[in-house]
């Protein structure tokens, strides 16, 4: 394992409308902590770490109608190029 026990994960997720996107994004930082580090018309990324992952992915497929996790990644790039920036 790298470096840091706490490895970052970039989750790049997609909503039908920027409204939807907006009051996802506010759940999941008040609920998880995470910070966005990117936001384009319906997509945005967030920041987590790798302990929370899989709860913050549940928690977007289960819990936010309208939002779909597309890739999750360690590094922001990778999440840019699925958006095509």
């Amino acid at each position: 394992m790298k470096g840091s026990l706490y490895r970052k994960r970039y989750v790049l997720i997609k909503g039908e409308n920027n409204g939807g996107v907006e009051i996802a994004l506010n759940r999941i930082r008040s609920r998880f902590g995470s910070k966005v580090k990117f936001r384009q018309d319906c997509y945005a990324i967030v920041l987590t770490d790798q302990f929370q992952k899989d709860n913050l992915c549940h928690f977007i497929d289960k819990e936010l109608e309208g939002i779909a996790v597309i890739t999750v990644s360690g590094t922001i790039k990778k999440c840019k190029e699925r958006v095509g920036t």
